[in-house]
């Protein structure tokens, strides 16, 4: 494979260099010693099994859960009441329990 510099147009494919996560370095590249300037490979990364997507697509000013005034960990009398005791065994049992 065949790399020139962005910068300068040098040949800088015998200064490969992969990724090394032990020193910090996540993303292997070339560098070009003539005008020291790095170019990342970021064509080389493959997903892998245990990747976790990341997605942005929550509005960062909503809320995040229920707000505690919503839930009530006891039946009640009114709807409401039972409204907010369904909620909080809606989110009981996510969490494993009865």
């Amino acid at each position: 494979m065949h790399i020139d510099c962005p910068k300068c147009g040098g040949d800088i494919s015998d200064t490969y260099e992969p990724a090394d996560p032990s020193t910090g370095i996540m993303s292997g590249g070339w560098y070009c010693d003539a005008c020291d300037h790095p170019v990342a490979d970021h064509e080389a990364y493959e997903p892998l099994p245990g990747d976790v997507p990341i997605s942005c697509g929550r509005d960062p000013s909503e809320p995040i859960g229920v707000p505690f005034s919503e839930l009530a960990s006891r039946p009640g009398n009114t709807v409401e009441q039972q409204a907010k005791y369904e909620n909080f065994k809606r989110i009981a049992r996510s969490w494993g329990y009865d």
